[in-house]
């Protein structure tokens, strides 16, 4: 699980009855952000989350878009803001200074040279991670900086090989976010390689009955694929 920031995460419905799963959500948003039909959207699938039987939710929003615009960064502070409120670690993709000012839990970055100046600025509590692509030589670099999470995937919009998720999990218990269009078909194939974080996006926002539930499969998803790996069951 991401640490959390000393802001509280609470859930506001129904009983406690298991801790958080080990795998988790990783819902995108951005560039272009409509906060009303967002809003709508987010409350909807943040329901469907807070209406499972963990105790803690183990699932993060994460916003990117253009630092220089101030009607972004005002509709991110409020998507966050909402997030928080829902017991949603919070992350934004790009700079450091950036996420702070939109009191982000933590920032993603693509360069590891940005980290000194990042920790420096979110002290203890941020949750700081490295965007990897398919890298091995840049994860294992950001292992020894000691980041927080990675995060695999390409920028052509594809799906990740697996076994990318093999050289990080050796490594470390450290998050890694499997990045892609990833549908509840897939889940498996992830969470069984060690997967932390299922690139939940796509899916969810493009889902013919709804945010919610396309929200609710992913999660079925997820605990099927967990409690296969548990009890050794081949997808």
């Amino acid at each position: 699980m991401l640490k959390t920031s000393k802001k509280e995460h609470t859930l506001s419905i129904h009983a406690p009855k298991k801790d958080a799963p080990p795998c988790g959500l990783w819902l995108r948003l951005g560039p272009d952000l409509a906060l009303d039909i967002l809003t709508r959207d987010l409350k909807q699938i943040f329901f469907a989350i807070n209406s499972t039987s963990y105790k803690k939710n183990m699932h993060t929003l994460e916003i990117s878009g253009d630092e220089n615009d101030k009607d972004f960064k005002d509709t991110a502070t409020l998507l966050f803001a909402l997030a928080r409120a829902h017991g949603i670690t919070t992350i934004f993709r790009g700079t450091a200074q950036s996420a702070h000012e939109l009191e982000a839990d933590g920032v993603l970055l693509d360069n590891l040279d940005d980290l000194t100046a990042a920790r420096k600025l979110f002290e203890e509590d941020g949750i700081i991670g490295i965007s990897c692509g398919l890298s091995n030589e840049k994860a294992a670099a950001a292992y020894d900086a000691a980041v927080d999470f990675v995060t695999f995937g390409t920028s052509k919009n594809t799906l990740p090989d697996a076994q990318i998720l093999k050289f990080w999990t050796i490594l470390t218990d450290h998050p890694a976010v499997i990045e892609g269009p990833v549908s509840n078909d897939y889940c498996a194939y992830y969470v069984e390689a060690g997967a932390s974080f299922i690139d939940a996006r796509d899916y969810i926002w493009s889902h013919s009955k709804g945010v919610m539930q396309g929200t609710v499969n992913m999660l079925h998803a997820i605990d099927l694929a967990l409690e296969n790996k548990n009890t050794g069951k081949a997808q």
